[in-house]
């Protein structure tokens, strides 16, 4: 199950159901009725019950009547999967993400079936996290909800200490299967070097950094605009391009004014937006360097197995799972979080060595095909988590 029908996830769920169901498992797949990937082909059942289409949640309305609109459309849905769920008794439940604040009292719902109940840990502790108010309540919700999960999934063994730090969960219940590549191939259209650059109005001497995904204060985009425009003085023809959507409650603007005090903020292009799936690789074609100069990270990150998928170094940050996903000095280069000067030179050393960063590319490409092939994540979940 998966509550939600657009991004990472949505490509994520997509790809392993589908691999899952070539292994021979009869797989009903239950997203929401705006589904993203709606076109593509699928070898599982596609159940779209999850939707908020026929509740009002009109600007107009006030926050408060908004939020509970949307609740109330969540948990309605919860209910119709539950109905499912207790009519086709299934033996496994896989639930990839749960709007924890809420979800935690379906889970009783779902043990009453005696399917085996996955839940995937996508986030060790959430990224929204209401620390300033809520944060012992949250914990203890989450905690809840490991304590009910039959097998736990996380992305990195960084991540299983993080869990078990964090939280009273015995360690033999908690599975490390990588996440899974994300190269789009055969599920985006194909599109050239030239094409994609000549979309984003990139010119074909130039180099490009690019940072993509959600934007949030945690994913150091701060850091990263401090080291461009230290290492822009050295290289004259190098453009960053930030691509990505601000998470809800957070804005963009602080960064915009800060692009616009920098001395290379004109070399800076801007695409806070959201990406659709299509749209992707146009980024990644065009991209010579991919950062992720995140600060604070209880996850795995899908953009790094974006980039591996299309053959591009990565620079990374010494947090979460990103050390696990990069080679350091193999597919890319590992950096002290929070350090501009540190990855100001990773870029800086890139931009220099160009053979050195093909290989590093090459070599990403052979990690995404080999070790986080799908392949090889459908067979880790069924023989790890599912037995």
């Amino acid at each position: 199950m998966y509550p939600a029908g657009q991004a990472g996830m949505a490509l994520y769920t997509y790809r392993l159901a589908n691999t899952l169901a070539d292994k021979g498992l009869h797989v009903s797949l239950f997203v929401d009725e705006q589904y993203e990937l709606d076109l593509l082909p699928v070898k599982f059942n596609k159940i779209k019950v999850l939707s908020t289409r026929n509740v009002s949640v009109g600007s107009s309305q006030h926050a408060i009547v908004r939020r509970a609109n949307i609740i109330g459309a969540h948990l309605y849905n919860w209910h119709k999967f539950c109905g499912y769920v207790r009519k086709d008794k299934p033996e496994i439940v896989h639930i990839q993400i749960l709007f924890h604040l809420i979800d935690w009292h379906i889970l009783n719902q779902l043990k009453r079936t005696n399917a085996r109940l996955v839940v995937t840990v996508h986030d060790v502790i959430p990224h929204k996290f209401y620390a300033r108010r809520f944060g012992w309540l949250e914990l203890f919700i989450l905690q809840y909800i490991y304590n009910k999960a039959d097998r736990l999934i996380v992305h990195a063994e960084t991540n299983k200490q993080q869990l078990l730090e964090n939280f009273s969960v015995r360690e033999d219940k908690v599975i490390v299967i990588p996440h899974g590549e994300y190269s789009l191939r055969g599920i985006s259209r194909e599109i050239s070097d030239d094409q994609a650059r000549a979309k984003l109005e990139v010119n074909i001497n130039q180099k490009v950094i690019l940072f993509f995904g959600f934007i949030r204060k945690t994913k150091g985009i701060d850091i990263l605009l401090e080291a461009f425009d230290k290492v822009a003085e050295e290289f004259p023809d190098i453009i960053l391009i930030v691509a990505g959507l601000p998470i809800q409650g957070e804005s963009f603007s602080e960064h915009r004014r800060f692009i616009n005090e920098m001395k290379h903020g004109g070399k800076v292009k801007c695409f806070v937006e959201y990406v659709e799936y299509a749209d992707i690789p146009c980024f990644f074609r065009v991209a010579d360097i991919v950062v992720l100069p995140y600060l604070e990270f209880y996850s795995q990150s899908g953009v790094v197995h974006l980039a591996q998928g299309f053959g591009k170094a990565v620079i990374a940050s010494d947090v979460g799972g990103l050390p696990e996903a990069v080679e350091n000095q193999k597919s890319g280069l590992i950096v002290p979080a929070g350090d501009v000067e540190r990855l100001a030179e990773a870029m800086s050393y890139l931009l220099e060595n160009e053979s050195v960063r093909i290989r590093m590319g090459e070599r990403a490409m052979e990690m995404a095909m080999e070790r986080f092939s799908w392949n090889s994540i459908a067979m880790a979940t069924i023989e790890k988590a599912y037995s």
